[in-house]
């Protein structure tokens, strides 16, 4: 990938690379995606009035992209990963980060967890 970051929206991301041939399945890729409303990178208000900080266009996105075959990119201001999907630009949870099993909408808690206890009411 190149290393040449571009401007788009008013942040800077960089060509992080592509899927590799063990990520390039829609369903393995869709289950690391996440939408991130602090960005605000959609096509439209989609999440409530006020959602939509930047009105966001795939087309627009790699037409300002410097590499056009690139599918992950690193912005800049927030070190975050992203991938341009139709709708909005949507943040790419990566493999050193836990991805969310299938049929969940969180992290589920791990069993066997201890809750330490502050006094003795509670559960």
């Amino acid at each position: 990938m190149q290393d040449k970051s571009f401007e788009y929206g008013g942040h800077h991301f960089i060509p992080e690379r592509q899927f590799t041939k063990r990520e390039d399945d829609f369903f393995k890729i869709t289950r690391r995606l996440k939408t991130d409303r602090e960005l605000g990178f959609f096509a439209a208000d989609y999440y409530g009035r006020g959602s939509q900080k930047f009105p966001y266009s795939y087309d627009d996105f790699y037409a300002a992209s410097t590499d056009k075959k690139c599918d992950i990119f690193r912005c800049v201001e927030n070190g975050r990963l992203y991938v341009p999907c139709q709708y909005e630009l949507q943040q790419y949870m990566d493999g050193k980060q836990k991805e969310i099993p299938q049929g969940h909408t969180t992290m589920p808690k791990e069993r066997g967890q201890i809750k330490e206890r502050r006094n003795a009411y509670e559960r």
